[in-house]
């Protein structure tokens, strides 16, 4: 009977199955009980834990330095002096994905938590039986300070295609457990690059596999909160991140010489940006374009769009 990860204990030449990734910042009030429901995870497999933090300064890094002295053998950790996202780092693509080890990976924030103490095992089994599915997700409840809110849906519910992948559809990260596709070659720098990480991931899992939605998985739990990275971000922040992300992968897709799929990320990246609340920038049909035209179109669409605000409120 396998024991939980909190009971167990490996050896340097063991193999690692799976890498757990997550980055912290001031989430003193959260930490534990995401590292809790790490340890409680009963796995048949080597599991690693590789934790960032972003050079908290409520105290967080100290609890994550407590548990690395108390289960050596199962995390590692990496903690920053200086807050690197706020230089334009990507905490994941940076540091945390380059270190994991294992041949599976399993996001998880250092806000968010998983209860279901066979989450790991059950989605393993299924990337082992399915070779050809490249990542398994599921459900989420989201809790606030006031509670939690009910049929909450922050993620696709259903099986996608590797096309639909490379769309880089909205899941439920903290849900994800993938192939380990890094390992062989450094990500591109148009997705290394990219405001949106865990969006990238999904696209390139798309040139892996499809991915599977897992229904009788247990939901895990995301925390809505005031220092969420995204989610409290305001929508037309959110629209700018995302659209950006999008006009990344174009540009990966353009990189993989996949034409249907850079062309989808183009028009989403319109579309995204089109809900900003000005006039369509940029028609959707322009994204047939070369891209060069494209950029041309885009580049004196929002700069017309920028005199006309500018004028708007000057006279206002």
């Amino acid at each position: 009977m396998p024991l939980p990860l909190r009971d167990r204990s490996f050896s340097d030449d063991e193999p690692i199955k799976l890498s757990i990734c997550s980055i912290a910042f001031n989430h003193r009030s959260f930490i534990e009980e995401c590292l809790e429901g790490f340890l409680d995870q009963v796995c048949d497999f080597r599991v690693e834990i590789v934790i960032y933090d972003d050079a908290s300064t409520d105290g967080t890094a100290e609890i994550i330095r407590s548990y690395e002295k108390q289960y050596p053998t199962i995390i590692r950790t990496i903690l920053q002096k200086d807050n690197l996202y706020s230089k334009g780092v990507n905490p994941y693509y940076g540091y945390v994905i380059p270190a994991a080890r294992g041949d599976y990976l399993a996001f998880c924030d250092g806000d968010d938590f998983w209860s279901d103490p066979n989450k790991l095992a059950r989605q393993v089994a299924v990337l082992e039986a399915e070779p050809d599915t490249a990542l398994t997700y599921g459900r989420v409840q989201a809790i606030t300070d006031e509670g939690v809110i009910a049929d909450y849906k922050g993620g696709a519910e259903c099986d996608l295609t590797s096309s639909e992948l490379k769309a880089a559809p909205s899941l439920n990260t903290l849900t994800a457990c993938f192939r380990n596709i890094f390992r062989d070659a450094p990500p591109s720098l148009f997705v290394r690059t990219s405001t949106i990480g865990d969006l990238t991931v999904w696209a390139m899992l798309g040139y892996h596999g499809g991915g599977r939605f897992l229904p009788d998985l247990p939901p895990a739990n995301y925390r809505i909160h005031a220092s969420g990275l995204i989610s409290m971000q305001n929508r037309e922040r959110q629209l700018f991140m995302t659209a950006l992300t999008h006009f990344h992968l174009a540009a990966f897709h353009h990189e993989q010489a996949d034409e249907i799929a850079r062309q989808i990320s183009i028009k989403s990246t319109l579309e995204y940006y089109n809900q900003l609340g000005f006039e369509t920038v940029v028609s959707e049909t322009a994204a047939d374009q070369p891209p060069k035209t494209l950029f041309k179109l885009w580049r004196r669409a929002v700069k017309r769009q920028l005199r006309e605000k500018f004028k708007m409120n000057k006279t206002s």
